[in-house]
């Protein structure tokens, strides 16, 4: 397809996947996805709540509540303080960035939840607006950011997707909650997509903390799309294209704007995790855990003189030896490996500030060699890790992961992710889980069951009740 006509088809295939998203109505959204849809919200959750502790989200989170204003949105910490919208959605999306275990996107590098709930959700809490609505519009949101990520792909990461496609996710967030007409809803989502920050992907694997704050950024940018649009102040259909093709050298898929809509939903493609880290080491730390399963005798490194390790494109950008920070500690293979061989596990204990500083970590990360997979597969097994650890006296013990766990094709069971969103909520929010489990099981009922009409604001009420209350 020549420019111009990819240009044109770019600008009506925003056009149709608009026009297709605000038609669509709760009963319009299978069961299974709006349960996936729940269990994202119940995830990006319990990711703001594990960092309500991190001296610098705690920091910034104390300015936020000390400049106000104050309002009716909950800051998700376990003391609910209460803002406007707009400052309660930053000091969320911030600590939802932090710690690495929010819900991400398996088929584009995206996350799309993190981009859209913490305003959508602060928004609704605030305006007590009903669960139906919050359910149908986080799935559309999520729908549109991701096949936005999907349909303007980038072969080599210089931009974090955090950086590029915030704004998108937080005007179609906004957006499909206030229920704009189409015509206004693609102005704002093309206009968004023109105020995106350059934030380097770079940043994250050299510990940058300033990329745990893009998304929170994205939100300002976001609202403002909307108001410039519906004040007349407007883009072009075909704007997308020229931000992130045309301007930014992207791939271009057009048809991933409109295939198969409303048969393969976005949300149903998100990835959990358990591990604290990018994604892309997950297959690294589960080859690592085959080995120490088998062998338990070399959990913490001893004896061992090497770790070999190949794996894929992108896992190959998180070369750090030495990280300073923990997001730095995320985002190196190294560290992961390292980490997951002395401790076990990927856990928060994994890549936490002790974690580098263990004198056994460090030593294991420059005994790191990595190299590339001697060809690239498909998806979904486009991020492999093919391990092999070797002792001092030449034994060689080896394992490999085509996959990590959590994505579509190998996902934690329902009982794996409750589990781990009590273990991270139990104590500042103890009734979410189950708050969140209630409205997992609503999604089997159509929108005429009238406990669709229970708000947001009921539900937040929920999840910070004690639990002998919330069971009652």
């Amino acid at each position: 397809m020549n420019q111009p006509n990819m240009r044109e088809a770019a600008g009506l295939g925003v056009k149709s996947l608009i026009d297709w998203a605000v038609r669509q109505e709760l009963d319009n959204i299978p069961t299974e996805v709006r349960q996936q849809t729940v269990m994202v919200i119940a995830d990006d959750l319990a990711a703001m709540l594990s960092a309500e502790t991190e001296p610098q989200v705690m920091a910034s989170q104390a300015m936020q509540i000390s400049r106000g204003p104050a309002g009716d949105a909950s800051v998700i910490r376990a003391d609910r303080a209460k803002l406007a919208p707009l400052q309660a959605a930053l000091a969320n999306a911030l600590a939802a960035s932090w710690n690495e275990l929010d819900e991400g996107y398996r088929k584009a590098v995206c996350h799309a939840g993190l981009y859209t709930l913490p305003i959508l959700l602060a928004i609704a809490e605030s305006e007590k607006i009903a669960v139906s609505e919050v359910i149908r519009a986080s799935t559309l949101a999520y729908e549109v950011t991701a096949r936005f990520a999907r349909t303007w792909k980038f072969s080599a990461l210089t931009i974090h997707p955090h950086a590029l496609f915030n704004a998108v996710g937080a005007a179609a967030a906004v957006g499909f909650l206030r229920r704009l007409p189409a015509a206004q809803m693609q102005d704002a989502i093309c206009n968004a997509s023109t105020l995106g920050v350059v934030g380097p992907y770079n940043q994250a694997i050299r510990g940058s903390l300033i990329r745990n704050a893009w998304a929170a950024a994205g939100i300002f940018n976001g609202l403002q799309a909307i108001d410039w649009a519906q004040a007349g102040v407007t883009s072009l259909s075909t704007t997308p294209h020229d931000v992130y093709h045309e301007t930014l050298h992207s791939e271009a898929h057009i048809e991933e704007l409109t295939k198969d809509l409303g048969t393969d939903w976005a949300v149903s493609s998100g990835y959990h995790k358990i591990n604290a880290c990018c994604q892309y080491a997950h297959s690294s730390i589960e080859a690592m855990r085959e080995i120490l399963d088998k062998h338990p005798e070399l959990q913490g490194g001893n004896g061992v003189s090497q770790i070999e390790l190949q794996t894929h494109r992108l896992g190959m950008t998180l070369t750090d030896t030495q990280p300073v920070t923990t997001l730095g500690a995320k985002f190196s293979m190294p560290h992961a490996l390292a980490a997951s061989l002395v401790y076990g596990h990927g856990g928060a204990e994994a890549f936490s500030t002790q974690s580098m500083q263990d004198e056994r970590v460090a030593k294991m990360r420059q005994k790191v060699a990595m190299r590339l997979v001697d060809e690239e597969l498909p998806w979904p097994h486009d991020r492999p890790a093919f391990v092999t650890l070797i002792t001092a006296d030449g034994q060689r013990y080896s394992a490999n992961c085509m996959s990590a766990r959590g994505g579509p094709d190998r996902p934690f069971t329902d009982l794996e992710l409750w589990q781990k969103i009590e273990a991270l909520s139990q104590r500042p929010a103890p009734g979410l889980s189950q708050a969140m489990q209630s409205l997992h099981a609503l999604c089997a009922h159509n929108s005429q069951d009238s406990a669709w009409s229970m708000t947001w604001h009921a539900v937040v009420d929920q999840m910070f009740q004690p639990r002998a209350t919330s069971a009652a």
